[in-house]
């Protein structure tokens, strides 16, 4: 239900959902992995979407039911997560609300679906400022999984890379983005700490992609997909020696 009952603003705020329901719906046609909208509409100054029921486990249940994940899972998430990104992005929309409540792991193939994109949700926020402009009230995004300048209503597509950043921390830790200290010099979070065993590669690929600022991140899901790639072929080439115990580069014959 739109926050206003302004005239001036009811017509736009009906051209908006259409448009941005639209979107959902060629997105969810276009990918598995995001749920099929089936109709949108409005009625008596409400406005609908009928979308496609998920049977499966929210990141959030997930962690309640089967406790912290590893880093190989976390990683094949990212993996099956990160295309699906690109695929929204390309279509230039930000999700907006990426967290562990909104990616459902499917029971069929346990497959991510994106749930939840925050466009529509905005539009409704639709008001006329002072200076006759339209603008939103409403701030899209959770305390804790967005960033600084989503906050402030500007988000970018690396906004979305930082939440998911932060989706995968609570996997890997268990704690909340609030429970995690931060680095009073730097601002950096410190969350290793809470994942003893994480692979330095890994971990390389997490911190840039949860920097504080837009500029320090992976500019789109494609180039942090490509350095997860990258990070998950280091790992794989680096064996434990059974004589020294060290980390070597190449593969050890015994």
């Amino acid at each position: 239900k739109p926050i206003t009952n302004n005239p001036q603003v009811s017509q736009i705020v009906r051209e908006r959902f259409k448009r941005e329901a639209a979107i959902l719906e060629f997105l969810g046609h276009e990918s598995k992995q995001i749920p099929n909208l089936f109709a949108y509409f409005h009625e008596n100054d409400q406005f609908y979407l009928v979308q496609e029921w998920i049977d499966g486990n929210t990141l959030t249940q997930t962690l309640q039911e089967e406790g912290k994940l590893g880093e190989s899972a976390i990683r094949e998430l990212l993996l099956s997560i990160l295309p699906v990104l690109e695929f929204v992005h390309a279509r230039g929309m930000v999700h907006r609300d990426i967290k562990p409540d909104n990616i459902i792991l499917r029971r069929s193939d346990r497959l991510p679906v994106l749930i939840d994109f925050g466009a529509v949700r905005e539009t409704m926020g639709t008001m006329v400022n002072t200076d006759g402009n339209t603008t939103s009230s409403i701030v899209i995004g959770t305390p804790g999984y967005m960033p600084s300048e989503q906050a402030a209503g500007r988000p970018v597509f690396s906004s979305d890379l930082y939440s998911l950043g932060l989706t995968a921390i609570y996997l890997l830790t268990g704690k909340i983005p609030q429970d995690l200290g931060t680095d009073l010099r730097t601002g950096e979070i410190l969350w290793q700490i809470h994942a003893p065993g994480i692979s330095d590669s890994f971990a390389q690929v997490i911190n840039k992609a949860i920097q504080s600022h837009p500029r320090d991140r992976y500019p789109t899901a494609l180039d942090m997909l490509t350095a997860l790639q990258i990070a998950e072929a280091t790992t794989e080439a680096t064996v434990v020696s059974p004589v020294q115990g060290l980390p070597v580069s190449q593969p050890v014959q015994v």
